[in-house]
């Protein structure tokens, strides 16, 4: 008999992380000394009638409110049924952002990973089994940490020593955004490292104005930087300002972070408003929503 789910079961918990604090806006976390900040996430556990616990950790509380409310539909469904759960959850959740979907379906993954006794990568079909990996700043901060362009120049060459061979920049917000600052720094980390490491810059949509993002986007020009990436307080979701952007650099540019659902990433990148695609299991419908996503990538090349 086919295996049938019983309950979903959901925690959320906190802990503490020291030396770390919010930024001048209150949003991003930046290096702060003698500051200790609480965070909170949540676990999820699926579990069935055949002694099988799916298990999830990650996601925040909006997530785990969408979670709680679509998780009566699949107690007494088959946990196998993750394409069929996958089209229900993406209707059910379609008046919010479906971040309730992916902590559900990569528990639904972790279930059938242990039914069959296989890692999922293998139930992917394992095609590559190392990746490279680039290091990725906190967010500027005015504390003594990534304070200057010349605290992220450094901080780019300890990398390179550590081994990494790529390096991307999250720079200043809030009040403490200036885009002279934030050009000053790609420009201090091109010069220090640019020889030696592919670099990204992403302003995290702090920038207000086309000439501004212009701007930034002409400093990385000049080194040569491997993409440019969310760069306007739009959130990174307009096609037509990310198109007109890229028709001005050579930088490619990376979008999709901030789309949900799979039909506005494929229209994002079939109106070539972005050069790179990307995928993030909790953010884009979990295992089944990123494999999807990285099947139109394939697609467009």
């Amino acid at each position: 008999m086919a295996p049938t789910i019983t309950e979903i079961e959901s925690t959320e918990f906190s802990y503490s992380i020291e030396d770390l604090g919010y930024s001048e806006g209150g949003f991003s976390l930046v290096y702060e000394p003698g500051s200790t900040i609480d965070r909170t996430l949540f676990g999820l556990r699926i579990h069935t009638d055949v002694g099988i616990t799916g298990e999830y950790v990650g996601g925040n509380s909006p997530g785990m409110a969408e979670v709680n409310t679509v998780a009566e539909y699949l107690v007494s469904k088959n946990p196998l049924n993750r394409e069929r759960h996958w089209s229900e959850l993406k209707r059910a959740l379609r008046k919010y952002d479906r971040m309730g979907i992916g902590p559900l379906d990569i528990a639904l993954w972790d279930f059938a990973g242990k039914h069959y006794d296989a890692p999922i990568h293998e139930l992917l079909d394992t095609y590559r089994e190392r990746f490279p990996t680039y290091a990725s700043t906190y967010q500027g901060d005015r504390n003594g940490g990534l304070d200057s362009p010349e605290a992220y120049a450094d901080f780019a060459a300890g990398c390179l020593d550590m081994g990494y061979p790529a390096y991307k920049l999250h720079v200043w917000g809030g009040e403490w955004r200036n885009a002279d600052d934030l050009v000053a720094a790609i420009h201090a980390v091109g010069d220090r490292v640019g020889e030696e490491m592919d670099l990204m810059c992403d302003p995290a949509c702090q920038i207000e104005t086309f000439a501004e993002a212009l701007e930034v986007g002409k400093a990385c020009d000049e080194h040569g930087y491997f993409w440019y990436e969310d760069p306007y307080r739009d959130g990174g979701i307009s096609q037509h300002a990310h198109r007109k952007l890229r028709q001005h650099l050579e930088t490619p540019i990376l979008q999709t972070e901030h789309l949900r659902g799979l039909e506005p990433y494929t229209d994002f990148a079939a109106t070539e408003a972005t050069d790179f695609l990307r995928a993030d299991p909790e953010y884009d419908g979990g295992i089944t929503g990123a494999m999807k996503r990285a099947r139109v990538a394939e697609g467009f090349g």
